[in-house]
């Protein structure tokens, strides 16, 4: 098999997220022999040098030139997606050259376990199911607005962990679905998870929450699977609550305690990270 690329997106304010997510997964998956690479816009030269000498087979990127004119138009015409646009670059994924699956991971991921698991499936792409399955409900076809689920729920994922057989025919299929105009009827508040959605639902071949066990939705997502964190083989961080903003952890424990249990596994990863490197 072709060694798989895993991508991740980062930024002056989650490198310290890329490095735990990174190191935890080359701990975890000692398998791995791929290129890492790092899609941002704005790391200064210091942060991309600290990444690239610490991680082997790791470059920086800013994506290319059709994305980033692409983005720029949409939050042009959506301000309210300026403060978001980084997620889009995640979408440089679909647009890779290359043999080989492609490993999408949010930069707020750790990881306590073995992947290799989703290589297994033939489908298109291997994801986690979203907040909306996880409570019970679906998204409508075309808003992706969560509704009451009836009959058989129609799949939505999570774009925290991604495994993507890549298909040129999707690299085609995503313009159109960054076209301005069109984006104002996306209901939900997602950015790059819209897209990905609208792409590959019909694609895509859902695994267990212990694969990626959203933190900020863990109270909730019960309807679906019960989870407990010690048992999960990744932890995602999503939300506001980021293990590097100590400012935030309170009122994340208040809403659901086991954040705290969590954030204790975070700390104790980038804790053997940090003693690696003295």
């Amino acid at each position: 098999m072709t060694a798989p690329t895993l991508v991740t997106v980062s930024s002056p304010d989650f490198r310290i997220g890329t490095e735990v997510m990174l190191a935890s997964f080359r701990a975890t998956n000692p398998w791995f022999d791929g290129d890492i690479l790092v899609f941002h816009s704005r790391l200064s030269e210091t942060d991309q040098t600290t990444l690239a000498d610490a991680f082997p087979r790791l470059s920086c990127r800013t994506a290319s030139r059709r994305l980033v004119a692409a983005i720029d138009a949409l939050v042009a015409a959506h301000p309210y997606l300026g403060g978001r646009r980084d997620r889009f670059l995640s979408l440089e994924t679909l647009l890779l050259g290359g043999p080989g699956k492609r490993i999408f991971a949010d930069s707020d991921l750790l990881f306590r376990g073995d992947i290799s698991s989703l290589f297994a499936s033939d489908a298109s792409l291997v994801a986690a199911p979203d907040a909306a399955m996880l409570r019970g409900n679906q998204r409508d076809a075309d808003t992706l607005a969560e509704v009451a689920a009836e009959g058989e729920a129609r799949a939505s994922f999570n774009a925290g962990l991604l495994v993507y057989d890549p298909d040129p025919a999707m690299a085609d299929a995503l313009w159109p679905l960054l076209d301005p105009a069109g984006w104002s009827r996306i209901a939900s508040q997602h950015t790059d998870q819209a897209v990905w959605n609208l792409l590959l639902r019909d694609r895509v071949a859902l695994v267990g929450t212990g694969f990626n066990l959203m933190i900020g939705h863990r109270a909730a997502s019960f309807a679906h699977e019960a989870v407990p964190v010690a048992d999960a083989r990744v932890l995602h961080f999503n939300g506001a609550a980021k293990p590097w903003r100590p400012d935030r952890h309170a009122d994340a424990i208040a809403r659901d305690p086991a954040y705290a249990e969590a954030l204790r596994l975070w700390a104790a990863a980038r804790a053997d990270w940090l003693r690696s490197r003295a």
